[in-house]
């Protein structure tokens, strides 16, 4: 049944990376295009601080939307997990964690490869992107699997 609910959960995490993935590549070619602002011979006399705040709302849209659908999965799933009474342990959630980021990273990856047709070349923010989307996974699954094991656990009567 765990195992179930964790691939739910995952499941739930990867719809919302590939949902937001816009944001995120939105985002990461700002950050890319930050650098051409301090560039030799660049016009731009005054900096304005607005490419800042796009980036941060694209990354705060990107990380906090996902969160927020990611714990929602992981309330539902902690509510049947404590229907069954089964334990969820602690290197089972390491191996999920490591296990779910390493899949989200390969598959934002093969996803911007050359190879699919219709797609451009490989672009070097392409790395930066599903490294980014890793991490926000790790982040997502390891707040899902603390809501997890703290809903799922039986509470013991007063004595």
């Amino acid at each position: 049944m765990k195992f179930a609910v964790f691939g739910f959960i995952f499941l739930v995490s990867t719809a919302a990376t590939c949902v937001l993935h816009g944001w995120l590549e939105s985002s990461v070619n700002m950050i890319e295009g930050l650098r051409q602002l301090f560039a030799p011979g660049a016009t731009t006399v005054v900096f304005s601080p607005f490419p800042l705040l796009f980036i941060a709302l694209g990354l705060g849209v990107f990380i906090g939307v996902s969160l927020l659908a990611v714990s929602a999965a992981a309330v539902l799933g902690s509510a049947l997990l404590r229907s069954r009474a089964p334990i969820v342990s602690l290197s089972f959630v390491r191996f999920f964690v490591i296990g779910a980021m390493i899949c989200q990273f390969a598959f934002i990856l093969f996803a911007s490869a050359p190879f699919l047709l219709g797609r451009p070349r490989l672009h070097p923010n392409t790395y930066l992107v599903a490294f980014a989307a890793a991490v926000n996974a790790a982040l997502n699954l390891s707040v899902a699997a603390l809501v997890v094991r703290k809903l799922s656990d039986k509470i013991s009567p007063l004595p």
